[in-house]
């Protein structure tokens, strides 16, 4: 793995996931929002954000060992990863982020985190519909098309 794929995956999860929320704290502080404080709270959270944080590195790990690439986009997979949690969604390194996202919020309290938390689920569902699909298709055509029909975007409720 090149040293510039592993940077940038580093410096992307750094962005989202801690520089963001924590400007996001700011932000709630500085406009006297308000903070949820509770012991289970941060204990549901936490619980929440290492959910998160362990789907996040079990797909990394599928990306490198099956797909021969990594979640970065400038070193992608090469092949299609189907198997494993990948059989019950497409998507489930962006459910990792969403945990993580959703578990800061309960960890810490500041409404604020709930919005970015609410925000980044509508940026991430616009994202994969309109870029990543579609940019998937053309590069695994039929198979991805098929896995299209047969796995949600998301989850199967």
């Amino acid at each position: 793995m090149k040293i510039k794929t592993i940077l940038s995956g580093c410096i992307t999860g750094i962005l989202f996931t801690i520089l963001f929320p924590l400007t996001t704290i700011l932000i709630n502080n500085h406009l006297n929002l308000p903070v949820y404080n509770e012991l289970i709270y941060r204990i549901t959270g936490s619980t929440i954000c290492t959910s998160g944080i362990t789907i996040f590195l079990y797909c990394s790990y599928m990306f490198i060992k099956i797909g021969g690439g990594t979640p970065a986009p400038i070193e992608p997979p090469k092949e299609l990863v189907i198997k494993g949690i990948y059989r019950f969604t497409r998507n489930p390194i962006y459910i990792g982020y969403f945990l993580i996202l959703l578990g800061e919020f309960f960890i810490f309290g500041y409404l604020l985190l709930l919005f970015y938390f609410i925000a980044m689920l509508v940026f991430m569902q616009i994202y994969v519909v309109y870029i990543e699909e579609p940019k998937l298709k053309k590069r695994f055509g039929e198979a991805y098309k098929d896995y299209m029909k047969n796995v949600p975007r998301w989850l199967k409720i």
